[in-house]
């Protein structure tokens, strides 16, 4: 059927600009996202590549550092140990184990040494005496979903570098973790516990909020066309 003329709508307009801008400031803003994510994942990729350095006993600028591979010398404090959970590995659940452990220097770095369960904490290798420790650098911070931790109960959700000191009555406790990568069949804790699984669909995000702006105009638009009869009928009075 021909189409005739566009009957404007008064608040139908109204409506339809207010949901396209919506609709593309969320399109554009998931851009910018996507700008953002894949310039983060790249920082990321190549902190992980660089080459192991000794942990310094302070970082001046610890964002940089986040991710790098370092190396550190001392020993285990497993009478003070941590367990930060539940997580869960390969559909088990159980916790990350937390050890902190004391440099040379005296200084004192938790580690996350990975993960294990309750049945296996008996089991655990505690390699003893002075050793060296491999792993990234980890600044851990606790998420919008995760419930504070009950020190007095001990009960961790999160690692709260100060407040396990704190509880484990530590003093020079750095504020970063190192997170071990190092992982062998039937040994636990299970190293690999810092996950680097980190999404990047804002892509899709950003084509989905430009389709639908572009499907409420284009019904917006044929909804306000009239056919050519009706406008004949009515020019002729019908």
């Amino acid at each position: 059927m021909p189409l005739g003329s566009f009957k404007f709508r008064r608040i139908p307009t109204i409506a339809t600009f207010c949901m396209v801008t919506v609709m593309l400031g969320l399109g554009f803003w998931q851009v910018e996202r996507l700008a953002w994510k894949t310039a983060l994942l790249a920082r990321i990729e190549s902190q992980m590549a660089a080459t192991p350095v000794p942990l310094p006993e302070k970082l001046d600028t610890p964002h940089d550092w986040e991710f790098r591979p370092v190396s550190m010398a001392g020993q285990y404090l497993y009478d003070r140990e941590f367990l930060v959970g539940p997580r869960t590995l390969d559909s088990r659940v159980g916790f990350h184990m937390i050890v902190p452990f004391r440099r040379i220097s005296g200084g004192v770095v938790l580690v996350n040494r990975g993960w294990i369960n309750n049945d296996l904490k008996k089991k655990a290798d505690r390699p003893a005496g002075i050793v060296e420790v491999k792993g990234l650098v980890q600044l851990p911070h606790k998420n919008y979903f995760t419930p504070d931790n009950v020190p007095a109960s001990h009960q961790w959700y999160w690692i709260d570098t100060a407040a396990m000191a704190a509880d484990a009555k530590l003093e020079n406790v750095s504020p970063e973790v190192v997170a071990t990568v190092k992982s062998e069949a039937g040994v636990y804790p299970a190293g690999g516990a810092l996950l680097l699984d980190i999404p990047n669909d804002h892509k899709q995000y950003a084509i989905f909020w430009f389709g639908m702006a572009f499907v409420m105009l284009a019904v917006y638009i044929l909804s306000g066309l009239q056919p050519a009869v009706k406008m004949e009928e009515k020019n002729a009075g019908i």
